[in-house]
C-alpha cells in the first residue's frame, strides 16, 4: 500500500536530533502572497504521488490482508523412497549373512524329571465351632411307574338260614342272584344246623363275583332269595367289595424318590453353606464337619398315584479356621517330605494343592480344631545355568547318539532330543555352538 502523504509530512516535521538531513529536506515555507488554489493543488499532487525514499528515513507500511494468500501444497518427497530401500536391503543382506554366524549349530532340548508328590497328614490350628443349622425342603415329582392292572372280582360272604328242625347241607360253587342280576357264587360247602322255630339256625360262607369286574360290588341285601334246599333263605348281609375294571395306572418308584431327594439336597447345600458362610469372620475359612438328612413321602415305592411329596431336612454343623494359617503348614510340612525324598535338586512347579479331608473341634473352650489335610503337588528336577555349562562341555564333539545316551543316563533328565543343523551326525567341539532349552511338561 502507498503511505498517506499527510501522515508522512507528519512523521518529518517532528524535530528529531538524529535525523538532520531529514528536516533539510522539507521544502520552505510559501511566501504570503500564495494563492489558496496554488496550496490546495500541491497538497492533491502530494496525494496522489508516490513517496521518495530518502536515505535514513523510516517510511511506515500498512501490512498486507493476507487472507487472500494462497499458498500452493507441499509435494511429498518420494525421492526420499530411494535411498530408503537402498538401506532396507543392505539391512537384510547383512541380516542373512551374519543370521547363520549368530545362530548355534545345534540345539537340545532336555525335559527334567517330574514326580507328582502328596501327604496327608494331621494339624492342629485355631478354629471355633459354629451353631448347628437345620433347614427344610420339600418338593413333588411325578409318579413315573406304570402298571397294568387286571380285572378282579368282588369278594363277600353268604348268610344261610335254615327253617327246619334238621340240619341241611348246601354244596359248594352254589350261585346266586342278586337284585341287579349279578351273580356270586359260594366258595365252600354251608353246613346249616337245624331251626327251632322262630329260631332259624344260620351260617356264614364266604362267596364270590363270578364275573371280574366293578359290577360285582354289590351292596348289602342285594341277595335275599329263598334256594337250595327247603326252608332255607340266602342273604349277602355285607356288600361285595374289591371288584375292578382292567386298567393301566402309575406307580411310585424309589428312582422318583431318589431324584426328589437328590434336588432338594443340591438346594438344601447351597443354603446350609450360605448361612453358615454367614457366620465367618474376616480372614476364616469353612469346613463343613458333617451333615445329617431325614427324608419323608407321602408315598410308599409301589403305591398307585400320579405324584409322590417329598419332604428333606438337612441339620449340618461347621468348624471355621484361618485357612492362612492352614494352607502355610500344609505347605511346609509337604515342602519337608519332598526334600527329605527327594533332596533340593527338585522345585515345585504351578504350586501345592491343599485339601481339607476332616476337620473335629478337639477342645472346643480352648478354640482348637484338628484337621486332617491333604497337600499334593508336583516337582521338577533344576537343570540349572551351571549344570547346562557342564552338560555343553560334556557333550561337546560327541555323536548325536553318544550324546543323548549321556544325557538320558543321567538322573535329572527325563527325556531329550537333538537337532544339529544340516543333518550332522556330530556335535561342534564347540560349546559356545551348542543351545540347551530346558521344558517343563505342565
Amino acid at each position: 500500500m502507498q503511505t498517506n502523504a499527510l501522515e508522512e509530512a507528519t512523521l518529518t516535521d517532528t524535530p528529531n536530533e538524529s535525523e538532520p538531513e531529514i528536516q533539510d529536506t522539507l521544502p520552505p515555507p510559501e511566501p504570503a502572497g500564495t494563492e489558496p488554489e496554488t496550496q490546495e493543488q500541491e497538497i492533491t499532487a502530494l496525494v496522489g504521488a508516490e513517496p521518495d525514499v530518502i536515505e535514513g528515513e523510516f517510511v511506515e507500511i500498512e501490512p498486507q490482508d493476507r487472507s487472500e494468500d494462497y499458498s500452493p501444497p507441499k509435494q511429498t518427497p518420494y525421492w526420499l523412497l530411494i535411498p530408503f530401500t537402498i538401506v532396507l536391503c543392505l539391512v537384510l543382506v547383512a541380516g542373512s549373512l551374519l543370521l547363520p554366524v549368530l545362530t548355534p549349530s545345534a540345539t537340545i532340548t532336555l525335559i527334567p524329571v517330574e514326580k507328582n508328590v502328596s501327604l496327608t497328614t494331621t494339624i492342629q490350628v485355631q478354629g471355633r465351632q459354629l451353631a448347628p443349622l437345620t433347614l427344610t425342603q420339600s418338593a413333588s415329582v411325578a409318579a413315573t411307574g406304570k402298571k397294568h392292572q387286571a380285572a378282579t372280582r368282588a369278594a363277600g360272604t353268604i348268610t344261610f338260614y335254615n327253617g327246619l328242625l334238621i340240619s341241611q347241607t348246601i354244596a359248594a360253587g352254589t350261585v346266586l342272584v342278586g337284585n341287579d342280576g349279578v351273580q356270586v357264587t359260594t366258595d365252600q360247602a354251608a353246613l346249616i344246623p337245624a331251626g327251632n322255630p322262630p329260631v332259624y339256625g344260620h351260617v356264614t360262607v364266604s362267596a364270590h363275583a363270578v364275573l371280574a369286574g366293578s359290577q360285582g360290588n354289590i351292596p348289602s341285601y342285594d341277595i335275599t332269595t329263598a334256594c337250595c334246599a327247603a326252608s332255607v333263605v340266602a342273604k349277602n348281609t355285607q356288600s361285595f367289595t374289591g371288584g375292578a375294571s382292567a386298567r393301566d395306572l402309575f406307580v411310585v418308584t424309589r428312582t422318583d424318590i431318589n431324584t426328589a431327594v437328590t434336588s432338594l439336597l443340591i438346594l438344601l447345600s447351597q443354603s446350609e453353606d450360605a448361612a453358615l458362610q454367614a457366620q465367618l469372620h474376616e480372614g476364616e475359612a469353612l469346613i463343613t464337619s458333617s451333615c445329617n438328612p431325614k427324608v419323608s413321602s407321602d408315598h410308599k415305592p409301589g403305591d398307585e398315584a400320579k405324584q409322590v411329596a417329598v419332604t428333606v431336612s438337612v441339620t449340618c454343623s461347621g468348624i471355621a479356621y484361618v485357612a492362612q494359617n492352614v494352607n502355610v503348614l500344609a505347605t511346609q510340612l509337604l515342602t519337608s517330605d519332598v526334600t527329605r525324598k527327594l533332596g533340593t535338586h527338585y522345585a515345585v512347579v504351578g504350586g501345592i494343592r491343599v485339601t481339607i479331608v476332616h476337620a473335629t473341634m478337639r477342645n472346643p473352650g480352648q478354640g482348637q480344631a484338628t484337621l486332617l489335610v491333604q497337600g499334593a503337588g508336583t516337582w521338577a528336577y533344576q537343570i540349572t545355568p551351571d549344570m547346562q555349562q557342564h552338560l555343553l562341555h560334556l557333550i561337546a564333539g560327541m555323536t548325536k547318539q553318544q550324546a543323548l545316551a549321556t544325557l538320558l543316563h543321567l538322573s535329572g533328565i527325563q527325556g531329550a532330543a537333538i537337532t544339529i543343523k544340516g543333518n550332522a551326525a556330530t556335535l561342534p567341539d564347540d560349546p559356545g555352538k551348542i543351545m540347551i532349552v530346558v521344558v517343563e511338561k505342565l
